[in-house]
């Protein structure tokens, strides 16, 4: 797998080398120029999105814990989504961060169910942003009609992962996960406290879908809105890279990168899918390929300043608990009788 992986990374960037050298890397440096305060907008954009994606986690909360606060919700999901982001995991990695840092204030077994149904409904809200972008953006314009069938195929599929997505989640997935990590003997997995959430995570997992299903029709249109935020990044690179724009364009631009992204989930950092993604689906619509793939730059260049901050928040929160856990120690240490104290040193 490890070949794999790197073998996909290697070509994603001999794909970079090609292209830089066929249109010309000036040519996308004047493009990014261009961008100037609009890379600052979309930026501050990207924080709405954000604080979207975290109240559609938090709906599929039920008894929300009154100590768990929304900021620290927040960060657990920026630095959920910047592990995603790194690391081919797809996008499963970054919930179990988003549950291991709650714990201390939302039971695991919760975190655990809470941040799978999360991943779920934010999955439907992407495919329903697809749906309507490909019905008002493929009848208008006449150079994707021959993509038509290839855009709807993707669709279907991505639904179909969903579909199975939702179907693992019925069938006891944590309980099964931990048998076959103590099956292959994997250090993470022998925490005892990930051990004991494992059954309560799958039950909690069925009582949601069985019970409240109000609240993960409002968790979907929460990450529908905050896939919705897209099509307003993409007017704006369009308007500042001096390329003609409307909104119908946008949404069209955005729904297919969006189809393009999740058929290369696997891969890390959106190699290719960002800028070659943009490239290509801004040059079937008549754009300069180099303007797309500079809107697929300066866009990586806006998710790299918040996978950033997800990282520092992510540091923060171990430093933070280390110190706890040391201080912990310390105080109990000093509540032990002497002699039990110096047997212990």
């Amino acid at each position: 797998m490890h070949r794999l992986q790197t073998l996909i990374i290697l070509l994603a960037l001999s794909f970079y080398v090609w292209f830089l050298s066929r249109f010309g890397l000036l040519d996308v440096v004047r493009y990014v120029r261009y961008a100037g305060w609009g890379l600052a907008f979309t930026i501050s954009l990207e924080a709405i999105a954000r604080v979207a994606n975290t109240v559609g986690w938090r709906l599929t909360i039920t008894n929300y814990p009154a100590k768990l606060s929304f900021g620290e919700l927040f960060v657990a999901r920026v630095s959920g989504e910047a592990i995603d982001y790194v690391t081919p995991s797809a996008q499963l990695g970054g919930q179990f961060v988003m549950a291991m840092m709650v714990r201390a204030k939302l039971a695991m077994a919760a975190g655990l169910a809470t941040v799978v149904i999360a991943s779920l409904a934010e999955a439907l809200g992407q495919i329903g942003f697809i749906a309507g972008g490909l019905v008002v953006g493929l009848p208008l314009e006449a150079g994707m009609h021959r993509l038509f069938l290839p855009a709807i195929s993707g669709l279907v599929i991505a639904v179909a992962l969903a579909g199975g997505f939702f179907a693992v989640q019925m069938k006891g997935p944590f309980s099964q996960l931990w048998r076959l990590a103590a099956k292959l003997d994997v250090p993470q997995m022998a925490d005892p406290e990930l051990i004991a959430a494992a059954s309560e995570a799958d039950t909690r997992l069925i009582d949601f879908y069985e019970n409240h299903g109000g609240r993960l029709l409002a968790a979907c249109c929460c990450y529908l809105m905050a896939w919705a935020l897209g099509p307003i990044e993409i007017f704006i690179y369009l308007r500042l890279l001096h390329q003609p724009a409307t909104w119908t364009i946008a949404v069209l631009i955005e729904a297919m990168g969006l189809l393009i992204e999740r058929a290369t989930f696997l891969i890390p950092a959106k190699l290719v899918s960002q800028e070659g993604g943009k490239a290509l689906i801004l040059s079937m619509l008549g754009y300069p390929a180099d303007a797309g793939f500079a809107i697929g730059l300066i866009r990586r260049i806006k998710e790299m300043v918040w996978v950033g901050l997800g990282l520092a928040g992510l540091t923060a929160h171990r430093m933070v608990a280390e110190h706890t856990r040391d201080t912990g120690t310390a105080q109990a240490m000093l509540q032990m009788p002497e002699a039990q104290r110096g047997e212990s040193i």
